[in-house]
């Protein structure tokens, strides 16, 4: 579990919802050290072969269904 400002994170639950893109292969979210909020949220993610996307793209499927303290620091892409 991840706890983002004194709100409970679930890496999971987070992953699960990433491999609903169509682009994505793999996933892995965990939280990293900060400062102000104690643990931010990390998402390393892996495209599928041939496939190419950008942070933005990633988290405009995000917007509306995710909320946003789920997500915040994007990597692998």
């Amino acid at each position: 579990m991840i706890i983002r400002g004194g709100e409970n994170v679930y890496p999971r639950e987070v992953e699960e919802f990433l491999y609903a893109h169509p682009k994505v292969t793999e996933v892995q979210v965990v939280g990293i050290p900060d400062d102000r909020l104690g643990e931010v949220v990390l998402a390393w993610i892996r495209l599928k072969t041939g496939e190419s996307a950008t942070e933005d793209e990633v988290r405009e499927f995000c917007e509306g269904r995710l909320p946003t303290s789920r997500f915040l620091s994007m990597s692998g892409l």
